[in-house]
């Protein structure tokens, strides 16, 4: 019995079928990983992932800290609303990880995604996790049907100054670097190598990894990925009404925003975004005008327009600023 025992069992406190109506099929599995802080962003990229996926059978994996009945509540919502399969797996108290290494505004939920291989094994070869900052924009049948035969993953590579940096800091060969927002798991191959304890000793080592669970990643799977190209994982950052998403390639499958900057900020709220908000069971959810707790990100964009002496766009954004901090 103690083989069939897995590192991640004594994280696990509970699991919740969220639509007893659908039972876990044969098709694709996808997993998130989240806190309630990113409850909502989770919920639209899942809604983003079925309409684009409209005849694909998908299993959703909710891997979740300190969730809200509400929030719950919400994805119970989207099970019965899509008729889906959403499995909740609830994580207690035993899940830690060295809090020295979560900077950069990581959160803790972030190392979620070491024991998704790991607790998924016996239902499925491959899952999917996908960060809860991503939309998905195109079918992803091509990506399911990637050959992960003697692979731990497909993943795609992140840009070229990660390259220089932590690539080269871990002895990764250039342009093996990965972004981890998005990646397509071998669970044998990952169990095998007994890769979810592997992870946790490394986190827990007392080094800090400046990118934390990516970094963590990389490590363990190093020479062992198949390189994809950025249409599964279209890097995006957004400026100030800038709707950047909707200038992205027509072959992109799935997009990442990853600055701090999120749709789901008010200065920086897209079309896309908006689409699946007003949607959704968080429509009527206050979004942040912040994209964090000191700093007016409008307010420094405004100064950074008059310092490049652009003062229509200085004035208009100050403007913003200024009528959305006395709306709050």
């Amino acid at each position: 019995m103690e083989n069939d025992m897995h590192y991640s069992d004594k994280f696990l406190k509970n699991i919740l079928v969220l639509n007893k109506n659908v039972q876990v099929t044969e098709g694709y599995h996808i997993a998130y990983c989240f806190d309630d802080n990113y409850a909502m962003p989770a919920g639209l990229s899942l809604m983003s992932v079925i309409e684009n996926n409209p005849n694909i059978a998908i299993n959703f994996h909710l891997f979740t800290n300190n969730l809200s009945k509400q929030n719950l509540a919400h994805f119970e919502t989207l099970a019965k609303q899509f008729d889906c399969s959403i499995t909740c797996y609830e994580i207690d108290s035993n899940f830690s990880v060295n809090s020295d290494t979560l900077v950069l505004g990581i959160s803790i939920a972030t190392c979620l995604r070491f024991i998704v291989p790991e607790v998924l094994e016996k239902i499925t070869s491959r899952v999917l996790y996908l960060d809860c900052d991503t939309l998905c924009v195109g079918n992803l049948e091509g990506l399911f049907n990637r050959d992960l035969t003697n692979k731990i993953a497909a993943v795609v590579p992140d840009i070229e100054n990660m390259q220089n940096t932590q690539g080269k800091r871990y002895g990764i060969p250039y342009g093996e670097y990965f972004n981890a927002g998005v990646i397509f798991f071998n669970t044998l191959l990952w169990n095998h190598n007994k890769l979810t304890e592997k992870t946790f000793q490394l986190i827990n080592d007392g080094n800090v990894y400046t990118f934390a669970d990516q970094d963590v990643l990389n490590i363990v799977m190093k020479e062992n990925t198949l390189l994809l190209t950025s249409d599964y994982n279209n890097l995006t950052a957004l400026t100030v009404n800038g709707n950047e998403d909707a200038k992205v390639n027509k072959t992109t499958k799935i997009i990442h925003y990853i600055t701090k900057n999120k749709p789901w900020h008010q200065p920086y709220r897209t079309n896309l975004f908006d689409y699946y908000f007003t949607n959704s069971p968080w429509k009527d959810m206050l979004l942040p005008f912040y994209n964090d707790n000191k700093t007016s990100s409008i307010r420094a964009y405004a100064k950074l327009m008059f310092k490049q002496k652009k003062y229509l766009s200085g004035i208009k954004h100050y403007i913003i600023y200024l009528k959305t901090k006395f709306k709050k």
